[in-house]
């Protein structure tokens, strides 16, 4: 397909502090870049999970950026030193190996969401794209003004990479130990109701309708605190598909979202899979396809894609899947 000249690839920010630790923060660092870039609609963004097998890569940017189908690369570093933080982005044009934009940002700790911001917004501009008032205000939004919650939190996003299964207790501990620092974490909120929430879709909840009672109590938390913030309705959109398997409900939800997050693949995808329960094929395959091409490098979209289109007997579009 045609490349977006719009379209962007963030790599896996290297980690250079001293303390191997912070890997989660580089780690969640470029998780937060991929996010906030999402919430432009004019940009194209390939979602976090599909740029992680380039960390440490032997490949050229212009051959992980043929793999991806995109026209610009942004890489960097971080690295923290006791209370500083330095933070060092360039973006380049993977065709011609041209910079577009570079920039280091040398700030307090607590200063990282203004540059997770900061970068968010000269890249837009670096690539003619238009942000509006509305999408400012969305990535602007910060997630809390506790630093200390702050990296807990991207820890916990960090174990969740992991089975689901394994590390479930650690996570609920360090969420709650996140909003009883800052009990105005909506997105914590959300985050220990989404727990709840998987634990009963995928079966592996001791106390099925305790884990209901406790997923509808957060995440009413997390909406009451912030009812616009994605992360919060994409939550609230997953307790009524994996809790009560009320596809109309979490559909709400999770199309607010998506208009809050246009470039993000999960809300896409989550999209396809309820209008599929419903039975509405187009629909369907509309938004698992647009999660595919933000998410290419994901086996189990593939399967879930195959599988759509032998169910609604779009059977010519099989071979277009490689």
């Amino acid at each position: 397909p045609k490349v977006n000249p719009k379209s962007v690839a963030v790599l896996p920010f290297d980690n250079f502090s001293p303390n191997l630790d912070d890997e989660y923060l580089s780690a969640g660092f470029t998780e937060v870049i991929i996010a906030n870039l999402a919430k432009v609609k004019e940009l194209m963004v390939i979602s976090r999970t599909s740029i992680m097998q380039y960390k440490d890569t032997k490949l050229s940017l212009k051959e992980i950026a043929e793999e991806l189908n995109v026209a610009n690369i942004l890489e960097g570093s971080i690295q923290r030193t006791e209370n500083k933080i330095r933070v060092v982005g360039q973006l380049i044009e993977a065709k011609s190996d041209q910079h577009i934009w570079s920039e280091t940002y040398d700030e307090d700790f607590n200063d990282i969401f203004s540059i997770q911001t900061s970068i968010a917004k000269e890249i837009a501009s670096a690539l003619k794209t238009q942000i509006t008032d509305a999408e400012k205000l969305v990535i602007e939004e910060k997630l809390t003004d506790n630093i200390e919650a702050y990296e807990m939190y991207l820890k916990v996003k960090e174990l969740r990479r992991e089975e689901l299964r394994t590390s479930g207790k650690i996570r609920k501990e360090l969420l709650k130990k996140i909003v009883d620092i800052d009990p105005q974490f909506a997105e914590a909120y959300a985050l220990v109701a989404l727990e709840y929430s998987e634990g009963v879709h995928y079966g592996y909840s001791e106390n099925i309708e305790r884990s209901k009672k406790k997923a509808k109590m957060m995440i009413d938390k997390a909406f009451e605190l912030k009812p616009d913030s994605p992360e919060v309705r994409f939550a609230y959109g997953y307790y009524y598909y994996g809790c009560h398997k009320d596809f109309l409900k979490a559909l709400k939800h999770y199309e607010y979202a998506l208009k809050q997050e246009p470039g993000n693949a999960e809300y896409n995808a989550y999209i396809g899979f309820a209008y599929r329960r419903i039975g509405d094929g187009s629909k369907t395959i509309k938004f698992l396809e647009k999660a595919l091409e933000l998410n290419p490098n994901v086996a189990h979209l593939y399967y879930e894609i195959v599988g759509t289109y032998l169910f609604f007997r779009e059977y010519e579009k099989i071979d277009l899947i490689k």
